[in-house]
């Protein structure tokens, strides 16, 4: 967990990313949906591919939106140090941090019921969630293993403290929420998961006698527990945000000093950026080698913002070492006129602000996810006509569809290649092969 006092700007990120992730809580059509396809599954005996992708956009997108929620929780661990004592200060600067986390816990928490209800008395569902699904980088037994940490006395013991101080505390904790505006939606989170009186009993209800025995006695002294360790690993893989293995622990990113100097010196406004973590958790719910993408929008005078980029916290213009803190990474240029470019790059940051959409819908435009920010920037500038495909019933543009369609058009042109298949920089024709063969992709090797 974080070792010192967060800054403001990392506790906004965290409630960002908070108010972004209720939109991933799974609709009442959506359940009903996966209901529906159960019983049809049932009575054939499997799954046809329709409802085996509307089931598995859900999981994977919970275990997305868990790994932020993670982070965000994280981020504001070091703000409880100082309530290890007896009877803690309530000031409302805490009580909202602490409002903030303890509604990250109640999607996770609720979320996972959610599914675990569906799958609970059905074996089929249970079976298929427990498939590799190695397009998602999900391991086989992952949901097995997703149900036995939500029903661990020993692992949700510091979620319940939680609670519990939340039940004890409920005026107090949704006063501090709503008298500020940026926090007032989490006590509209709040409000709407955890009613009066009911956490104990609605969450899991085979723990209600653990919740009733273990917590009501702590009194003030939960707060030991309370969210500094919230869902510590503890021997589970449940708070990792990096893939075992694939490097070592504290090993650098491969996009160095040298390259972000390099590309400062190169890039202009309009350029597409994507790029690749070789470990990070958000890959395995993101499928292919290519997951995100960012706009170069140019220096904004004394500030060094270089990018507009839509992540966990929002869609907000970010400084270039931030973007590229990255392993692996694509520059195109577009083909465009520089009147074009100049509309596009307008056009993206009239959305900058807007929250993440941890659902990938791009039928609508209040949330945005990365390549979103692509597609709303440029499609119908010039020639650029981007075509969204179908993932699970909502129409969606991926990072490698981005790659794909804007070179393969020839609206964008690779300007250089990092870090991919062995190689450092590569340009040119090089840069194109070596991202062709870097994943699925369909564009010609020789540009038009």
């Amino acid at each position: 967990m974080a070792s010192k006092p967060q800054s403001p700007a990392a506790r906004k990120s965290a409630l960002q990313t908070v108010r972004a992730a209720i939109a991933a809580l799974p609709t009442v059509r959506e359940l009903a949906a996966l209901r529906a396809d159960a019983l049809a599954a049932d009575a054939r005996g499997y799954y046809d591919p329709v409802e085996d992708e509307r089931l598995r956009d859900t999981y994977a997108r919970y275990l997305a939106t868990r790994v932020a929620l993670y982070d965000a929780i994280d981020r504001l661990g070091a703000r409880f140090k100082r309530f290890r004592g007896r009877r803690p200060r309530l000031e409302p600067d805490a009580l909202r941090d602490f409002g903030v986390a303890f509604a990250g816990a109640e999607i996770i928490v609720r979320t996972g019921e959610m599914l675990i209800g569906l799958a609970r008395d059905r074996d089929l569902i249970w079976q298929k969630l427990d498939e590799e699904e190695m397009r998602y980088g999900i391991p086989r037994k992952r949901f097995t293993r997703l149900y036995r940490q939500l029903t661990s006395s020993r692992l949700m013991r510091p979620y319940y403290a939680a609670r519990d101080y939340f039940d004890r505390h409920r005026d107090a904790v949704m006063d501090a929420l709503q008298s500020s505006p940026d926090h007032a939606p989490i006590a509209d989170i709040l409000a709407r998961l955890n009613l009066p009186g009911a956490s104990r009993g609605d969450h899991l209800q085979r723990y209600a006698g653990f919740v009733r025995h273990s917590l009501r006695r702590r009194g003030w002294s939960a707060w030991r527990a309370i969210m500094f360790d919230l869902f510590e690993s503890s021997g589970s893989d449940i708070a990792e945000r990096r893939i075992p293995l694939l490097k070592p622990p504290g090993a650098p990113k491969r996009i160095t000093a040298e390259h972000l100097e390099m590309l400062r010196a190169e890039l202009r406004p309009g350029d597409v950026l994507v790029t690749r973590h070789d470990d990070a958790l958000s890959n395995l719910f993101l499928p292919g080698f290519w997951p995100h993408s960012a706009l170069f929008v140019g220096m904004e005078a004394g500030q060094g913002f270089d990018v507009l980029e839509a992540k966990k916290d929002g869609v907000l213009r970010r400084d270039l070492s931030e973007t590229v803190q990255v392993d692996s990474l694509v520059v195109l240029r577009p083909r465009l006129a520089r009147a074009d470019t100049d509309a596009a790059i307008a056009r993206g940051l009239s959305h900058a602000g807007k929250l993440y959409d941890f659902v990938f819908d791009f039928q609508t435009s209040d949330r945005l996810v990365c390549t979103e920010v692509i597609y709303r920037s440029y499609h119908g500038v010039g020639p650029v006509a981007f075509r969204l495909g179908q993932k699970a019933g909502r129409h969606c543009l991926s990072a490698e569809d981005l790659l794909n369609q804007g070179i393969g058009q020839g609206w964008f042109e690779p300007l250089m290649v990092i870090n991919v298949g062995g190689e450092g920089v590569l340009r040119g024709q090089a840069a194109r092969a070596a991202l062709a063969e870097s994943f699925e992709s369909r564009f010609e090797l020789t540009p038009a």
